[in-house]
């Protein structure tokens, strides 16, 4: 029954994300679909403080029921087979939802079309230098271009190519393959730790990294998930096809190549531990640069560093705050403005790094000997 909850609470969210709709899209010629969502974009658009709230209360289900798995000995008493099942379940939930918090997908949609449709490149062309297309309607920073890896392309060109010129069939064709890495990523996750099934609660469960990896379809992902096929290989296929894989990683986001001692070197946990903590500090120091979505990057890490449930605790609850001061005041609003939060996320990133660093025996030794206090475990 409370596996039905979970499945049904993400199916909420999966309709409340059609609110959101760009006014300039068409999803379907359909006229009942048309009807619902014309319904629905009424009441995202013109009723925030209901729609607002809606977001707020899934939201908050979502992370109450994260926790709740986290404390809770079901994972342990039910078989793997079943909680895969409701992880896929809840991942094609997930992935089939329209990215209201972002509109980065339309961009990377637009990239491949540069290659597939006009045979130009899109490092060299924007999307403005081709006006006449009617999906410029409903895109957002036309005058960039692609600032992604070659690997990034080339994985949006697969749906693209594929949807024979259809937008609608390249939109849910790459958020499917998005569903599929995410899913064979925490497939790869059980594998590395060893059947470990806190996974299901900071990965499959986890209300953060599926509304930006999937619902949002940041491409962070797929960097995410071939950095854990690069431990993966690196560990059990080779190393030399484990570096490669790393490449293809870096070829995405070159962000994952600092994170090259967590697959090069001993220790893994010591390393990553270090990564967390320093990208912390790092999105603290740069905090009016920092996006939501910046914090996936720590799950490169996050993995390889032994955690109590109190740690991982601490982890969901910032998410938790970021979904809900970095979103819902945009939601209610509809600008951005309101949303910084500045001073108030360069403390709570802060104090999480220092919390990472306190996981290291050398750093709770320091500590010690600093304040001459009686050193614990």
């Amino acid at each position: 029954m409370f596996f039905l909850v979970i499945f049904f609470s993400y199916l909420v969210l999966f309709f409340l994300s059609y609110f959101w709709v760009d006014l300039n899209l068409t999803l379907t010629s359909w006229a009942p679909a048309n009807q619902v969502l014309a319904w629905a974009r009424n009441l995202g658009y013109f009723n925030r403080p209901l729609s607002s709230g809606l977001y707020l209360v899934v939201v908050l289900l979502l992370v109450l029921v994260q926790i709740y798995l986290l404390f809770s000995n079901r994972f342990q008493k039910t078989p793997l087979k079943k909680l895969l099942l409701l992880a896929g379940g809840v991942v094609l939930v997930a992935s089939f939802a329209y990215p209201f918090l972002s509109h980065d997908l339309f961009s990377y949609l637009f990239d491949a079309k540069i290659i597939w449709h006009y045979q130009q490149n899109p490092y060299q062309y924007s999307p403005d230098h081709f006006a006449p297309d009617p999906w410029l309607r409903f895109m957002h920073w036309t005058h960039r271009t692609c600032s992604y890896g070659p690997v990034w392309l080339g994985y949006t060109l697969i749906p693209a190519v594929f949807s024979f010129g259809r937008f609608v069939i390249n939109f849910y064709g790459l958020k499917l393959f998005n569903g599929l890495v995410f899913f064979l990523s925490g497939w790869l996750l059980l594998k590395i730790t060893k059947n470990n099934r806190q996974v299901f609660a900071y990965w499959f469960f986890n209300p953060f990294l599926l509304i930006e990896l999937l619902v949002n379809a940041h491409n962070d992902l797929l960097m995410i998930g071939l950095f854990f096929l690069a431990l993966f290989c690196y560990q059990n296929r080779g190393k030399t096809l484990g570096l490669v894989v790393f490449l293809s990683s870096v070829a995405v986001k070159f962000i994952s190549g600092l994170a090259w001692p967590l697959l090069l070197f001993r220790r893994r946990h010591f390393w990553a531990t270090l990564f967390a903590a320093f990208a912390l500090v790092g999105f603290a120091w740069q905090i009016n640069r920092f996006q939501p979505w910046y914090f996936t990057w720590i799950y490169l890490a996050l993995p390889l560093i032994p955690m109590t449930n109190f740690s991982w605790l601490v982890v969901f609850v910032f998410q938790a705050l970021l979904l809900i001061f970095k979103y819902q005041p945009f939601l209610a609003t509809g600008s951005w403005e309101t949303t910084a939060h500045p001073l108030f996320f360069q403390v709570l990133l802060t104090a999480l790094g220092l919390f990472f660093l306190t996981h290291l025996p050398v750093f709770r030794r320091l500590v010690s000997k600093f304040f001459h206090l009686p050193l614990e475990g």
